[in-house]
C-alpha cells in the first residue's frame, strides 16, 4: 500500500497520517524525516546549488520501492503523477487551517496566518513547477476529504473505509 496524503498546511495531514500509519502498519514518511535521512548535502550540490525539491523527489522514488508507506503533506504533492499511489486530498478553509496551526504551535493566529499564507505560495510553486499547473485540482486526487467538521480520528477511520472498500 502505497498513500500520499496531501493538503495544505494545518488541514490535518500529520494528525491523520499518524493515525493511519498505526491502522495499516505504515511507514510515514514527509519533508522533515527526508531531511533527516540526508547525511551530507554537500555530496547533493551541484556547483554550489542544491535543489532540494529535485532531492526530496529523488528519496520519494527510492522510498517508493517498497510498500506500506504514506507521504504526507508538502512531499505527498510531488506524487500527484504517480500511479501507483492512493492519493487522498484533506481539505479546510484558511482561518480553519490557520487555528490549527496556531493551537499546535503555539503561536498566535498573525504568526499561524504568515507561516500558512506562506506554505500555500509554496506549496503551489511546487505544484506549478511540477506538473505546470497553478495548484492542485479535485482531478489529481482518488479522493478528498473536508477536515474541519470531524476529528482527525473520524476521518482516518473513513478513509481507511474507503481504501478498504475501493483499492
Amino acid at each position: 500500500m502505497k498513500i500520499a496524503l496531501c493538503g495544505y498546511l494545518g488541514s490535518g495531514c500529520t494528525e491523520v497520517a499518524e493515525i493511519l500509519a498505526s491502522k495499516f502498519v505504515l511507514e510515514t514518511v514527509n519533508t522533515s524525516s527526508i531531511f533527516e535521512s540526508i547525511k551530507n548535502l554537500k555530496t547533493l550540490s551541484r556547483s554550489g546549488e542544491i535543489d532540494m525539491d529535485k532531492i526530496i523527489r529523488e528519496k520519494l522514488e527510492e522510498i517508493l520501492k517498497g510498500d506500506n508507506v504514506i507521504v504526507e503533506g508538502r512531499s505527498a504533492f510531488m506524487l500527484l503523477d504517480r500511479g501507483n499511489v492512493i492519493k487522498i486530498f484533506l481539505n479546510a478553509s484558511l482561518e480553519e487551517r490557520i487555528k490549527h496551526v496556531a493551537d499546535r504551535r503555539g503561536i498566535s493566529i498573525e504568526g499561524a496566518r504568515e507561516d500558512v499564507e506562506r506554505s500555500d505560495r509554496e506549496r503551489n510553486h511546487l505544484i506549478q513547477r511540477f506538473f505546470n499547473k497553478d495548484r492542485a485540482d479535485a482531478a489529481d486526487f482518488d479522493f478528498s476529504i473536508k477536515t474541519s467538521s470531524k476529528t482527525f480520528s473520524k476521518i482516518a477511520d473513513i478513509i481507511a473505509e474507503v481504501i478498504k472498500s475501493v483499492f
